[in-house]
């Protein structure tokens, strides 16, 4: 059985010792950053080498596109941030619905070509006059149902090309001007206002993952980052938005975590987290995790369930057409 661990590697290549631990522990994940990638083809190997050692891994990318870009030197990869595509919206509404479709199916289909399983958008965080711009340039902007459109063509055009997405970052990102990767944002919002922010997710709760925020809501949880909030967790996750997907804890490298690896998985064990993300590539804070880390019943469960496929058949598809018309709709609006 897979356990519930995404872990990262080293290089753009495995080593010897990841191998073997790869395939010891079976990790449910790897996912993949920018110093792992070279070239597509050398990315493609690296995941069915990966895939190799322990056929049911899932290798997964937080391929956004726009700020968030793994690929920053390729063409294919060449995308505007969402928050532009809202702009966009605002005055040709038909045309940022082809450029989301364009963007999320070229992007779909080069991922789907390398043999990754899953990518972690959408991100649907709702922003405000002083959300940080790492956060907002990553959304579609502050209109519910202008989101719910563009993100519901991201979300399903990503599907249909065998990609799954994972939600984040629930229960919301959008009230801080604090980057969690460097620390700990703490939000005083009113409970009227944090529920603002749950919205979108509710519309998108029948999807299979969600990655969980590395914030403090004190008006939730004056105690906990919502990662490690029962509270958070298990009432508002679970029962107010009624998800039954399995829970993905953000990197607990960033430094919005500030405890030690032993006490990360206590906390996450209490909170009911069902998968531990960890970006260190370091084995012995894995082997930490695998020491002492809680199965839940649902990741069991999930287990039984079989990868998503395309719907397409990627070797007829031309790609290069779909860049030429995304590139042709850009340069005639004037973008």
């Amino acid at each position: 059985m897979s356990f519930p661990l995404i872990i990262s590697i080293k290089s753009s290549n495995v080593s010897n010792d990841e191998k073997e631990n790869i395939r010891k522990f079976k990790p449910f994940g790897v996912i993949l950053f920018q110093r792992n990638i070279k070239n597509l083809n050398q990315t493609k190997q690296l995941i069915l080498t990966l895939k190799n050692l322990h056929p049911k891994i899932n290798l997964l990318i937080d391929q956004e596109g726009g700020i968030v870009n793994r690929f920053p030197n390729f063409k294919e990869f060449k995308f505007l941030d969402n928050f532009q595509y809202y702009q966009i919206y605002l005055k040709y509404p038909s045309l940022a619905k082809q450029l989301v479709y364009l963007k999320s199916f070229i992007t779909s289909f080069h991922l789907s070509r390398m043999g990754f399983d899953i990518n972690t958008i959408p991100v649907l965080d709702i922003p405000n006059t002083h959300t940080i711009e790492m956060i907002k340039k990553r959304t579609f902007g502050s209109n519910l149902d202008i989101n719910i459109e563009l993100n519901k063509i991201f979300v399903n055009t990503s599907i249909s090309l065998g990609i799954t997405p994972v939600m984040k970052h629930i229960p919301g990102h959008g009230l801080t001007s604090k980057d969690s990767h460097f620390s700990l944002p703490v939000i005083n919002s009113s409970i009227k206002i944090l529920e603002k922010q749950l919205e979108l997710f509710k519309y998108f709760n029948h999807l299979p993952y969600a990655m969980t925020a590395h914030i403090k809501y004190s008006k939730w949880d004056n105690k906990n980052m919502a990662t490690y909030s029962p509270k958070i967790i298990q009432k508002i996750i679970r029962q107010q938005l009624k998800f039954k997907g399995l829970i993905i804890s953000d990197d607990m490298t960033m430094k919005a975590n500030q405890y030690g690896i032993k006490e990360s998985v206590y906390k996450c064990n209490q909170s009911g987290v069902d998968i531990f993300l960890d970006c260190s590539s370091d084995w012995k804070r894995y082997l930490e995790v695998i020491d002492s880390f809680e199965i839940t019943n649902r990741y069991k469960k999930s287990l039984k369930k079989k990868k998503l496929k395309t719907s397409f058949n990627l070797k007829s598809i031309n790609i290069i057409q779909y860049h030429d018309l995304y590139n042709e709709l850009v340069k005639v609006y004037g973008i």
